[in-house]
C-alpha cells in the first residue's frame, strides 16, 4: 500500500483540486462538534494540547450556525 499513490488517485478520480489528506483532520473535528460532541473530547481524539488549537480544527457549517439561530424562534427555555 502506498498512501501517497492511493491518495492521489482517489483525488484525481473524485475530480476534487486543492484538497490535501490534511483537510481530513478539519472534517474530522468539524463533524464531532456539529454532533454534539464535547470540545474536551475532540481535543483528546485530536491529539491536541490545548483547546485553542482544537477550535482551530473544528469549524462550524453555514447550516449548522444557521439552525444555531433559528433555536431563537422556539418558544419557551433555550438551551
Amino acid at each position: 500500500m502506498n498512501l501517497n499513490r492511493d491518495w492521489d488517485s482517489a483525488l484525481s478520480k473524485s475530480g476534487l483540486e486543492g484538497f490535501r489528506f490534511h483537510d481530513l483532520r478539519h472534517t474530522f473535528a468539524s463533524r464531532l462538534v456539529m454532533i454534539g460532541v464535547v470540545l474536551y473530547r475532540v481535543q483528546i481524539l485530536m491529539g491536541h494540547k490545548t483547546a485553542a488549537m482544537t477550535l482551530r480544527y473544528a469549524h462550524l457549517s453555514p447550516q449548522h450556525l444557521r439552525a444555531a439561530v433559528a433555536l431563537l424562534d422556539i418558544p419557551g427555555p433555550k438551551p
